[in-house]
């Protein structure tokens, strides 16, 4: 595996629009969801923008998400399939400054994460071996490093940490996610509910339902009006 003190190189896998909520959530239960990493990273996203799949070079393969908006997707895009024809942005002009300049960008790093939002470091270098590192937002790393032709790296831990549970780290995280679900999914989670006795959640679900059909009447009132 290639690695440079304990980092990992890194490829673009996918840039995909984020998944609708509702198709998200249409089959399934409330414990699969929250099973599943790479679903709730979504959820907790914007649904409008797109989701940013790294993947490790070689084995194992493991995988980062990122968060990004519909304008960088396009740009990302662009500069993987022909980073010439970007040469009007502002990456593309950065990195042909900083070569003026006599910098090469020797590799970008993803350092940490705070939130949804990874932090990473370019790192430059003279001709005199001088080294130079700016900070820069994973997107814009991405597409300098693309576009210099330079390795693009995560820090190993970052891959290696487990998730805390969800739902013991978000208040109410059941109640969030009820309010997401398609009104059919949330019959079937009443379903499940009652059969495992867990009233409850089953009163939370029928609350749900019950404020879903007032908004409903709502709509239905407002519509008449106009």
């Amino acid at each position: 595996m290639e690695t440079t003190n304990e980092l990992v190189q890194m490829r673009v896998r996918t840039i995909d629009e984020a998944i609708n909520t509702w198709k998200l959530l249409d089959n399934l239960t409330f414990d699969q969801v929250l099973a599943d990493d790479e679903k709730m990273d979504i959820l907790m996203g914007d649904s409008q923008d797109f989701k940013l799949v790294l993947e490790e070079i070689n084995e194992p393969h493991r995988l980062m998400l990122g968060i990004i908006n519909p304008d960088q997707a396009d740009l990302l895009d662009r500069a993987i399939e022909d980073p010439e024809e970007i040469d009007a942005t502002l990456p593309y002009q950065t990195v042909k400054f900083m070569k003026n300049l006599g910098f090469t960008v020797e590799k970008a790093v993803v350092t940490d994460r705070v939130g949804m939002t990874h932090r990473t470091i370019l790192t430059l270098r003279k001709e005199d071996g001088t080294v130079t590192e700016m900070p820069l937002t994973l997107f814009d790393a991405l597409v300098v490093a693309m576009v210099a032709k330079a390795p693009f790296y995560v820090r190993e831990e970052l891959l290696k940490v487990e998730r805390p549970d969800f739902a013991q780290s978000v208040p109410n995280a059941k109640i969030v996610l009820l309010r997401m679900m398609p009104l059919r999914a949330l019959k079937r989670e009443m379903d499940m509910a009652v059969r495992q006795e867990d009233y409850e959640y089953a009163e939370m679900i029928k609350r749900e339902i019950a404020t879903r059909k007032v908004d409903e009447e709502e709509e239905e009132d407002n519509e008449e009006i106009d």
